[in-house]
């Protein structure tokens, strides 16, 4: 039977490994975001549901193992490792790259979504200007009839 530790330091493997393929993932999306490759995008953001599901899985398993062992789900890793009698440098250096795989992956989703707000941003610009160009002005005679027959969408609703 493995122990405790055991347990722990296989499914946080199992955890950094789906963590470092998602912030891959993370940083190819940068990449397809900014070359406006909207089909790959979709394809990517398949996989990262994928990975992000699978994350969620270990963690729940992560925590069962802990209410298994009497340690409450909430109890941090650092607690936990302060706390476990054997080596545990290589808890230790597990859970620091855990931590840093997690700073990047926040990280590059702060730029995606920067760069996808920047290009929403773009999209509306241009679409008011397309839209406006031929909007005669609200001020103006009455008496004189305005036609905006050149405007690219109809704006009745």
């Amino acid at each position: 039977m493995a122990t405790f530790k055991e347990e722990l330091m296989e499914i946080l493997k199992k955890q950094l490994e789906a963590l470092k393929e998602l912030d891959s993932i993370e940083m190819e999306k940068t990449d397809i975001i900014m070359n406006d490759e909207i089909e790959e995008l979709k394809s990517l953001t398949v996989k990262e549901e994928r990975l992000i599901n699978e994350v969620a899985n270990l963690e729940l398993e992560r925590e069962h193992l802990l209410d298994s062992w009497g340690i409450g789900k909430e109890t941090s890793l650092a607690t936990i490792i302060s706390n476990i009698p054997e080596e545990k440098e290589d808890l230790e250096k597990l859970g620091e790259e855990l931590f840093n795989v997690l700073k990047t992956i926040e990280e590059n989703n702060k730029t995606n979504n920067a760069l996808i707000k920047d290009s929403l941003e773009w999209i509306e610009f241009n679409l008011n200007l397309m839209t406006n160009a031929t909007t005669p002005p609200t001020y103006g005679n009455e008496n004189k009839k305005s036609s905006s027959k050149n405007s690219l969408f109809d704006r009745k609703v």
